[in-house]
This record gives C-alpha cells, structure tokens and sequence, in this order.
C-alpha cells in the first residue's frame, strides 16, 4: 500500500422480493462494495454459474450495523477482542445473510478496508473471490456510509415502511456529531472501546479533565493503549515516570520543524515519517549508514550511558515531557535493553517533531496501531535503518533469518525492526513477521 485512495464506493441496486416481512421486501438489494478498483463483493455463484460484482443482501442490516457502531468503526484503533470483532467485521451485521469477510480499521486519519476471499474447501452456495488491503481517508469513508445510511432510510420513507428504529438511531447520530461536547464524548468513548453510551461517566470526564493540562490528542494515545487504566497510567508517567526521565536537546530544532511540517500532508503515516528522518539525518550531517549509540548521544546531548541497558525500568509506556522549551524536553523510556531504548528515543524525538503544539505529554505506546504512533514508529526505523541503506547491506534478493540477524546487529535495532521495514517496503511476506 503506497497511497491513501479515495476510490470507495457502495453502490446497490434494489430488487424484487416475494417473501418476507415488509421491511425485508423493502430492503433487499445488490451491493458492490469497491475500494481502489477492487470489488470486495465479488463473488461466484455456484447455483447460478456465474460470476458478479455484487452480492445479494440486506441493505437495511448492512445500514443498520453502520449506524449502531459509526463512532467505533471511526475511531477504535485495532484490537484482538470479540467486541472489537462485533463492530468491525461485517459479518456482525447477521440476519443469515452470507457476509463478505470484511473488516474496516481506523487509525484515526484512513480506514484500513480488509476483505478476504472465501476458503477454497467452502461448501457455500456463494463464495467471494478477492483479497483487497485499501486505505481510504476517514472523510470519504465517513461520506459513503452516510449516503448509504440515507438511502435505506430514504427507500422506506418512499415504500412506507417503517425504519424498525434505525430512523431514530442515525437521527441520533447525526446530533451528536453536530454538538461538540457529545463528538468528543462518543470519539473517546470509541477510543476506549464503548459502545455508545456505555462508558462509565467517571472516566470519560476524567480523561476530558486531564486533556485540558496534557493535550486531547496525548489523551486520546493513552486511551487507545490503555483502555479503562488510561487515567491511571497518565498520572504514573506525569507522577513517577516523570521524575526518572533525562534531557534532551534537538539541534537546529526551527530549521528541522519547519523542513517536516511542509512535508505533504497527503502522504501515509510512515511515508511523511521516513522523509522527516531523513530530514534530521541530513540536517545534523549524518553519513549513510548505522547510528553509533555514541554519535546518537552526541546529537542530542544526553549520556551514552542513558541509552545502554537498564534493568530498573517501570512504567506503562514510553513518554515524553515537555517542559516549555521547543527544542529540549525530558524523556522516559521503559524498556530495559539499548536497542529498544534506541528506538523509542527516536520515537519520542519524531513525536515531538510533530505532536499538536501545546501538548505536555508525548506518548509512544507499546502496541496500539494510532496513525501517530505508526508515524513514531516509520521515523525511527529510517532514522536508524535507512531502508536503501539496509538492501545495500543485504544484498540478496531474499534475505535467510541469519542476514536478518546479522543487518539488526550492524544498525543496532531488533531482528523485527530490519523485518518490519522489509516487509512494509514488500521486499518480504507479511507472514514472516512473528508478531503483528
């Protein structure tokens, strides 16, 4: 995946139904879903012997599952739970329908459209034919479930039917997105991983109040690691954390700042990150090639000592603190061993390159999917192993584990690290990675 698209599309045509309830009647419809050219929906029909564009389903369950998890589908970062699963794979939508293996996930700025053809042993009368992995901005995304949502309703308005509530669950919807209080109420309860409504009072006012003293959007990071410990795990890191944190200083902080922020907006996450590092690599007059810890500390100004291992580690994640100076800010990181210290460093120095100004607390957490977090994630890696940099090194076309495990000892990052990127860049299978 190189580029966001805005190719996204859900198109249906209505048909004819002789059984049924009125509403089902009403609502049974063709759809094809496309993303980028693709066609989620493609299917193979075996009683019929053909093949279509389109899949034969209910239009009302389909909206109806839009609108009951709108605030989840945009804004839950990615999660391995079952109610996570509910508000994101399609098939949730239920009713016996055949539903396409579809799964939409936001990382707050695109949705991740994942669909999955049918196993070849399915004995199914309708099997679905494509594998698609397309971003598309999260406003188109917004856009086209909102015209669809509205055409079901606007369907049974023309034939008289009733809505069977999902009139009055989008009407709901589309008030609270207009009330600023209550967007920001449900997009932290989605956060958190809610349905709407279900959060508990407490800690979504509680998240709100510390968002004024360390910034939404640091909030929001937490929330998306953290879960119900969100508030818990700010006050360790401001309380605890904070007081072991050491200084850093960024040299040539305005040139470096003002280089990233033109960088274009359009790009993905990890492609805005890469170009910003190497924007630092070349600002502070690196060669190609590793980063000794030595040259690193030089940089910023910090001990050698603070990036080499440390068993006295604690706390729930990586962190920032920003102390009101532009180009210096305290770091805590709390992983024990120097690669990964190296590497959240970097993180944290990317974030705060970049993070929304006013905030306090940068956090770089250790397994949430935001579109910050995979940006602090790009920057260190191309900080620390230029991926042209690393095929030079590598040489083969197909690296053994063995190259993998010599390239991460050469640049000093982790063996995942030099396979991440591999994989990212497509010079190596998704299914190598040992871990998401």
């Amino acid at each position: 995946m190189e580029k966001i698209v805005s190719r996204f599309s859900i198109d249906f045509q209505w048909l004819v139904r002789d059984y049924g309830d009125a509403l089902a009647r009403a609502t049974l419809a063709e759809i094809t879903i496309t993303a980028d050219g693709l066609t989620v929906t493609e299917i193979e029909d075996r009683s019929a012997k053909t093949v279509r564009p389109c899949v034969r389903i209910s239009a009302y369950a389909l909206a109806q599952w839009f609108a009951s998890n709108w605030w989840r589908l945009l804004w839950e970062p990615a999660r391995n739970t079952s109610s996570w699963n509910m508000s994101h794979k399609v098939g949730a939508a239920g009713e016996g329908y055949l539903w396409p293996d579809l799964t939409f996930t936001s990382d707050g700025e695109s949705v991740l459209i994942q669909g999955r053809p049918s196993p070849p042993t399915s004995d199914q009368p309708v099997r679905y034919l494509n594998m698609v992995d397309v971003l598309v901005p999260i406003l188109d995304f917004e856009g086209k479930l909102d015209s669809f949502i509205e055409a079901v309703i606007g369907r049974l308005a023309d034939l008289r039917v009733g809505a069977a509530g999902l009139d009055d669950l989008w009407s709901e919807v589309r008030r609270e997105r207009i009330d600023p209080e209550l967007s920001a109420w449900r997009k932290l309860e989605a956060i958190l991983g809610y349905d709407p409504g279900d959060a508990p009072d407490d800690i979504i006012e509680a998240l709100q109040n510390v968002a004024s003293e360390f910034g939404a959007s640091a909030v929001e990071e937490v929330a998306a690691e953290s879960m119900d410990n969100a508030i818990f795990d700010i006050k360790t890191l401001w309380d605890e954390s904070r007081s072991k944190a050491f200084q850093l200083a960024i040299p040539n902080f305005d040139i470096l700042k003002k280089q990233i922020s033109e960088i274009e907006s359009s790009l993905l996450p990890w492609q805005r990150a890469a170009q910003a590092a190497r924007m630092a690599r070349d600002v502070w007059s690196l060669e190609s090639g590793p980063v000794p810890t030595s040259i690193l500390a030089e940089i910023l100004s910090i001990s050698k000592e603070s990036l080499l291992n440390d068993l006295e580690v604690q706390g729930p994640m990586h962190a920032g603190f920003r102390n009101g100076q532009p180009d210096t800010f305290g770091v805590f990181l709390n992983k024990p061993f120097s690669v990964s210290r190296r590497f959240a460093l970097l993180r944290l120095v990317g974030d705060h390159l970049t993070a929304p100004q006013g905030e306090r607390l940068l956090p770089a957490a250790l397994r949430s999917k935001t579109q910050r977090q995979k940006f602090q994630r790009a920057f260190a890696q191309e900080f620390l192993c230029p991926y042209t940099d690393l095929i030079g090194y590598l040489g083969a076309a197909d690296p053994s584990d063995e190259d993998i495990e010599e390239a991460a000892r050469h640049f000093d990052v982790s063996p995942f690290v030099v396979e991440t990127i591999l994989v990212n860049k497509g010079s190596r299978d998704r299914s190598s990675l040992s871990c998401a």
